[in-house]
C-alpha cells in the first residue's frame, strides 16, 4: 500500500520517464524473447533435418562396407562425421554414431572402448534401451521421438537394406549444446539491447517530460493563485508548442486576462455604487431635513409678521421645538441606517394627534381642506417598533406629497385606525392622481412625478415601513386623486402589558 501511495505521490516529471522506460524495456524484451524462441525452433528444426540427412547419407555410404565386412572403413566413416562442422554453431554437433547389424550387434562405434565390435550396443539406462529398441524396429529413416532422446540430443536412425533385406542400421546422435549456448548469448544480447534502449528512451522521456510538465506546473500554480483570488500572483504561461498543452496555456492566459478585466470592472462598479450610495444618502438627508425646515420657516414667518401676538407665540414655539426635535431624530435615524444599525425602539401609537398642527403649518395659506381623524382611544397603551423615534417621518412624507399633488387646492384627509393587532394609516388627496406606470415605479429611488422633486421621499418611506415589518400601498387613477395606505404591526407597551397582567391576576 505504501509503495502504491509512493508511486502515486511522484510528480508527472518523474512518472513520464519511468513509464516510457518501463514500456520500452518490456516491449524490447518481449519482442527479443519471441524472436529468440522462434530462432531456436528454426535452428533446432534445421539441426534435426541435417541429422536425419547425415544418417541417410552415412547409411548409404556404409552399405558396401557392411557387405565386405570392412569394419575399419565403417569406423573411418564415423570419425569423419564427428570432425564435420555443421555451420550452425561452429562446433561438430555429432556426439555419437554407430553401425549395427540386423541383430543389433555393433559393427562400428565412435566410442569403441565401451562398444566393442561384435557385441550388443552398451545401454546405460532404460531410456537408452528404449531408444535402441525403437531404432531396431524402424522400417525407414527417421528421427527418434524427443521423449526417448531428451531435450539436449537429436537421434536419427536409417535402416541399411540390400534388395529389400535389412542388413544393418545407422544410428546418429547430435547435441543441441551449441544451440543452447547460442540461445544464452542471444538472450544476453537482447537484455543488453533492451536495457540500453530503455536508458536512451528514459533520457528522451526526461526531455519530453521537462518540456510538457513545465507549462503544466505553471498552469497548476496559476490555477492555485486563481483559486485563492490572488490574480496579481498569476504569471502568463508561455506556450512552447502548438499542441493541446499549448492550446490550454493560451486559454488559461485568456481566462486570467478576462478575470483581471472583470475584477477591475467590479472594482469600478463598486466604487460607482459607493459614490451613488453616498449621493442617495446626501439627497435623502437634504430631503428629510429641508422638509421640516420649510415648516419651521413658515412658523418663523408668522411670528415675524406678528411678534407681539402671545397667543401665536404659544402656538408656534412648541411647533418649532417639535420640528427641531424631528430634524434631530431624522439625522440620528439616517446616520444609523448609514452605519447599518437596525435597533428598533418603541414609538407610542397615541402620538399621532401631535402631527395635525405640523401638517396645518405645512399647508399654510394654501386652499386645502384638512380632515384629521384618529381613533386615539383604541391605540392607548400600544406602540410601534420602529428604527426611528416615531412615525412622524412616514406621515409627514405622505401628507407633504399630497399637498404637493394639489397646487390649486383640494382636500387632504388623514385617518388612523386599529385593525386587530395592526395600525392602519391612510393619507388621501384630491389631486391629479397616478396612472399604472407611475404606480409601478412610485417607490423606486429618484422617481418623481412632481417638478422639483427629488424622488426620495416615498422611497425612504417605503424603506422605513418595510423595516418596521409593515406594508404600504397606493390606490389611484388619473384625475381621481390618490390614497396611500400604511399598515404597521402594534405591540403592547412594556408598562401597560405588566399592568394588564396584574389586572387579570387580580
Amino acid at each position: 500500500m505504501s509503495r502504491r501511495m509512493g508511486i502515486r505521490g511522484l510528480s508527472l516529471r518523474a512518472k513520464l520517464p519511468l513509464t516510457i522506460t518501463f514500456v520500452v524495456f518490456a516491449s524490447a524484451l518481449i519482442i527479443g524473447l519471441v524472436v529468440i524462441e522462434r530462432d531456436w525452433a528454426r535452428q533446432r528444426a534445421t539441426l534435426e533435418a541435417q541429422t536425419l540427412e547425415l544418417a541417410r547419407a552415412t547409411a548409404a555410404a556404409g552399405r558396401s562396407f557392411i557387405l565386405k565386412k570392412d569394419v575399419w572403413s565403417l569406423y573411418r566413416a564415423l570419425k569423419l562425421l564427428q570432425e564435420r562442422d555443421s555451420g550452425l554453431t561452429g562446433k561438430t554437433p555429432v556426439v555419437e554414431a554407430a553401425f549395427l547389424d540386423s541383430d543389433g550387434m555393433v559393427l562400428a562405434h565412435t566410442n569403441p572402448a565401451q562398444n566393442p565390435v561384435g557385441l550388443p550396443m552398451n545401454t546405460s539406462d532404460a531410456m537408452a534401451s528404449a531408444r535402441l529398441e525403437y531404432a531396431l524396429q524402424a522400417s525407414g529413416a527417421g528421427l527418434v521421438p524427443e521423449k526417448l532422446s531428451g531435450e539436449d540430443f537429436i537421434d536419427a536412425v536409417a535402416p541399411i537394406t540390400i534388395d529389400g533385406l535389412t542388413v544393418g542400421f545407422m544410428l546418429l546422435r547430435s547435441s543441441t549444446t551449441g544451440l543452447a549456448e547460442q540461445l544464452r548469448r542471444d538472450t544476453v544480447t537482447v537484455l543488453t539491447f533492451s536495457l540500453g534502449l530503455a536508458l536512451v528512451m528514459s533520457l528522451f522521456g526526461a526531455m519530453i517530460s521537462r518540456r510538457m510538465v513545465a507549462p503544466l506546473r505553471e498552469l497548476s500554480e496559476g490555477l492555485d493563485a486563481v483559486g485563492r483570488g490572488d490574480l496579481s500572483a498569476v504569471q502568463p504561461v508561455s506556450p512552447r508548442d502548438r499542441d493541446e498543452i499549448g492550446h490550454l496555456s493560451e486559454q488559461f492566459n485568456r481566462m486570467v486576462a478576462e478575470l483581471l478585466e472583470k475584477k477591475k470592472l467590479e472594482k469600478d462598479l463598486a466604487d460607482a455604487e459607493r459614490m451613488a450610495g453616498l449621493g442617495r444618502f446626501a439627497a435623502g438627508l437634504a430631503h428629510e431635513v429641508n422638509n421640516p425646515l420649510a415648516g419651521l420657516q413658515n412658523c418663523l414667518n408668522m411670528l415675524a409678521r406678528r411678534p407681539g401676538d402671545e397667543k401665536l407665540v404659544r402656538k408656534y414655539v412648541p411647533l418649532l421645538e417639535t420640528g427641531l426635535s424631528r430634524i434631530s431624530a431624522t439625522m440620528q435615524a439616517l446616520l444609523g441606517e448609514l452605519r447599518g444599525e437596525n435597533q428598533q425602539r418603541a414609538c407610542k401609537a397615541s402620538c399621532l394627534p401631535d402631527l395635525e398642527s405640523i401638517v396645518r403649518s405645512e399647508i399654510g395659506e394654501r386652499p386645502i381642506e384638512l380632515v384629521w381623524r384618529i381613533d386615539s382611544g383604541d391605540l392607548e397603551g400600544l406602540s410601534i417598533n420602529c428604527t426611528c423615534p416615531h412615525v412622524h417621518q412616514i406621515v409627514m412624507n405622505l401628507t407633504r406629497n399630497a399637498i404637493t399633488a394639489m397646487p390649486a387646492g383640494g382636500r387632504l384627509e388623514f385617518i388612523s385606525r386599529r385593525d386587530g393587532n395592526r395600525l392602519v394609516l391612510e393619507v388621501s388627496d384630491t389631486g391629479s392622481g397616478l396612472d399604472k406606470t407611475a404606480q409601478s415605479q412610485l417607490f423606486e429611488p429618484f422617481y418623481t412625478t412632481s417638478r422639483g422633486g427629488t424622488g426620495l421621499g416615498l422611497w425612504i418611506t417605503y424603506r422605513l415601513v418595510e423595516r418596521m415589518g409593515g406594508s404600504i400601498g397606493v390606490d389611484s387613477s388619473p384625475g381621481a386623486g390618490a390614497r396611500f395606505t400604511v399598515t404597521l404591526p402594534l405591540s403592547a407597551e412594556p408598562g401597560q402589558t405588566h399592568k394588564e397582567d396584574e389586572d387579570r391576576a387580580a
